[in-house]
């Protein structure tokens, strides 16, 4: 147990707790858990007791930290809800210590992250800002110091579909490939998450961090594919895999040599046929906001925005969740 001032008292939750969130935790504008799914999450032990942290004063629950997790999964990924009482007067204090006893108590694993989910117009919107800013403060404070605002994207069956390639074809590949691949990508990138991990543990620190993570996901290891030109020189390569709740562009990477051709269409085209052939309604995908050709790709491709995902993670290692479009 920790104490961020003499009046505050942060443990983790009860299951009575955990399981009747006070409605200051559950509101606001920041997104937070969808009502509908919460049950069924706690039920199905993604997420815990002992994986939510709260600050209690004076016998009051003031704060909230509630982090996922896979169901078999030891420890934690993502903190999906940072929520603190409107009284509280300083509440980044308040969140950073809550933040700062789960990292602790987690202890040593593939980076945490937590995803700060605010409507595309946020930036207009003072509560909002506020909302953000508060948490961002708490993030840093609590050892999730890298942060990154990403832009989340969804289409459904009935949108338009984007032809698929008539110049590349798509074939199957060993791990041994995809991580020569995942390295290869890595050069002139304009995704965070891989300029992050490669200047401060290198390019093959990152090729197995990124091959173990995107093996973790749900979904099927025999989507993956290489993407090739007709005489067989390899273009990039495609990972279509699943969130925890629906189908996801994983990862799609254009070799450095084969940027500028507008590949980058040629691989979402394929990965949505792959996601809708499979029976796939709603396909998500998320990129870093200053990755514009991928941001252009998903639009051509009949994405919508939905979201702004702000991303406070450990800095210099692990995988993001979503989306690492490498155009």
């Amino acid at each position: 147990m920790t104490d961020t001032r003499a009046d505050v008292l942060i443990r983790p939750a009860t299951e009575p707790e955990l399981r009747h969130l006070p409605d200051w935790a559950m509101s606001g504008p920041v997104t937070t858990v969808a009502f509908e799914r919460f049950g069924g999450e706690v039920d199905a032990r993604n997420y815990r007791p002992e994986w939510t942290w709260v600050a209690e004063r004076d016998g009051r629950i003031v704060g909230h930290a509630l982090w996922w997790g896979q169901s078999d999964a030891s420890r934690p990924a993502t903190l999906d809800l940072l929520a603190a009482d409107p009284e509280l007067s300083a509440p980044e204090v308040v969140g950073a210590a809550l933040i700062r006893a789960g990292v602790d108590a987690f202890g040593a694993g593939p980076a945490l992250e937590f995803n700060v989910d605010v409507a595309p117009g946020w930036a207009d919107d003072p509560g909002a800002v506020a909302a953000v800013r508060w948490r961002e403060a708490a993030a840093h404070g609590g050892g999730l110091s890298r942060t990154t605002e990403r832009i989340s994207f969804a289409r459904s069956s009935t949108d338009p579909r984007p032809p698929r390639s008539t110049r590349l074809r798509f074939v199957e590949a060993p791990d041994e490939r995809f991580h020569e691949l995942f390295a290869q990508v890595a050069t002139g990138t304009l995704d965070a998450h891989t300029l992050d991990m490669v200047a401060s543990e290198g390019v093959q620190a990152l090729a197995d961090d990124d091959l173990a993570f995107y093996r973790s996901l749900p979904g099927k290891r025999e989507a993956w594919r290489v993407a090739e030109l007709l005489d067989g020189t390899t273009v990039g390569f495609i990972i279509p895999t699943r969130t925890a709740y629906d189908a996801s562009i994983s990862y799609l990477g254009v070799l450095p040599d084969h940027r500028g051709h507008g590949y980058v269409h040629d691989l979402l085209a394929e990965m949505v046929h792959v996601h809708h052939d499979d029976g796939q309604d709603r396909i998500v995908g998320t990129t870093d906001a200053a990755n514009v050709p991928m941001r252009n790709a998903f639009a051509r491709a009949s994405f919508s925005v939905t979201r702004v995902r702000i991303v406070h993670a450990q800095a210099g290692d692990g995988a993001e969740g979503d989306a690492a479009g490498l155009a």
